[in-house]
């Protein structure tokens, strides 16, 4: 049964037994449309002004890739940040894992991408989970070393087990993903592919933070003891969170080793790399999972303009521009978006504590 049932500032539509809303006033779902179609056409129009002028625009289509793959890591991450407390200094871990997994399999195995998506996910997961007490018994600086030292440990693995890892050449004859035979289309197909990718993982993060669960992990966030005091069970919501997460970040390596056609691990395991994560995550915005796509689109995009204009000083400049980002932009990118639209603000919780004298 299916029926439309209007009401004051939005409809809702009965499903079966299911409800749907949709809000009519355009201030809630224009600005996310409109950002959408710009994220969703973006390509099309470079492809399009590059024609104009004669050249192909393999560079520029290629870092909209690369913003998307940093997306991929980054918006897992932050919600791995939030339901545990713990800044994780050691995603690219999960990134190598990923990407190790599916480049193993094609090659030695002739494993189907799809079918090395899905284990990238659960090895990521399962690692993941391995992993998750950490969060329980170690938080600050502690669990800052114990995750940086796991991408070191991993980098010195991959060295001494040359002969099945490659070390820094690599595993190459991984199945790509597309091949068409022209270069264009190919990352056309890429980057559409690395924006589903995002725009799932984007969708259900947003779902999680506004379930409640999302409210239960953003409390455990605020204060793990004032959240245990109302009864939440907050070592199983940190475990579930780090190893789900943990699973996420690991597809971000599976796209690379496809989208490649190798996947060389110490070439994503270097401090560098972490510090782009980082700051993407952080000029995102504090909690802010759209800010983060348009934080890797920006440090992406930099990234090339700086290497292809200052050479061997491209890497100075980039990260004195970003340090120049994070003192300007205390809120991160989204918070230049939400200083004019308060009323987009997460809601939050303020407990007064009792004050002994």
């Amino acid at each position: 049964m299916v029926r439309l049932e209007p009401r004051r500032g939005r409809l809702i539509l009965h499903l079966a037994r299911r409800k749907f809303d949709w809000v009519i006033e355009t201030r809630y779902w224009r600005n996310p449309t409109i950002g959408f179609l710009i994220w969703l056409l973006l390509p099309i129009v470079i492809y399009y002004f590059a024609s104009l002028i004669g050249l192909k625009p393999v560079a520029l289509l290629s870092t909209l890739i690369s913003a998307n793959i940093l997306a991929m890591i980054c918006i897992p991450l932050t919600l791995q940040i939030i339901g545990t407390g713990r800044v994780n200094f050691g995603p690219h871990f999960f990134v190598a894992i990923g990407g190790y997994v599916a480049a193993l399999l094609s090659k030695n195995f002739d494993v189907h991408p799809a079918l090395t998506l899905f284990t990238a996910f659960a090895f990521g997961c399962l690692i993941g989970l391995a992993l998750s007490p950490i969060t329980i018994i170690s938080k600050g600086l502690y669990f800052v070393l114990i995750t940086l030292l796991l991408p070191f440990i991993l980098w010195e693995f991959v060295y001494w087990r040359s002969d099945i890892f490659g070390a820094e050449t690599g595993i190459p004859g991984v199945e790509l993903l597309f091949w068409t035979g022209d270069l264009i289309t190919d990352l056309m197909y890429y980057f559409y592919l690395s924006f589903i990718i995002t725009f799932v993982l984007l969708l259900i993060s947003d779902r999680v933070l506004r379930s409640r669960y999302g409210f239960l992990m953003g409390v455990i966030n605020e204060d793990e003891e004032i959240a245990a005091t109302y009864g939440t069970n907050v070592n199983r919501i940190k475990i579930i969170t780090f190893t789900l997460t943990s699973g996420a970040i690991a597809i971000a390596g599976w796209f690379l080793a496809h989208y490649q056609g190798s996947f060389t691990g110490p070439a994503w395991l270097t401090p560098a790399f972490l510090v782009i994560i980082l700051l993407t995550t952080t000029l995102g915005g504090k909690g802010a999972i759209y800010g983060i796509v348009i934080s890797s689109y920006v440090i992406a995009i930099l990234r090339e303009v700086t290497r292809t204009t200052l050479g061997e000083f491209s890497t100075v400049a980039l990260f004195t521009i970003l340090l120049i980002f994070l003192y300007l932009l205390p809120e991160g990118f989204w918070g230049l978006y939400r200083k004019k639209r308060y009323r987009e603000y997460a809601p939050s919780i303020r407990i007064r504590r009792r004050e002994v004298t």
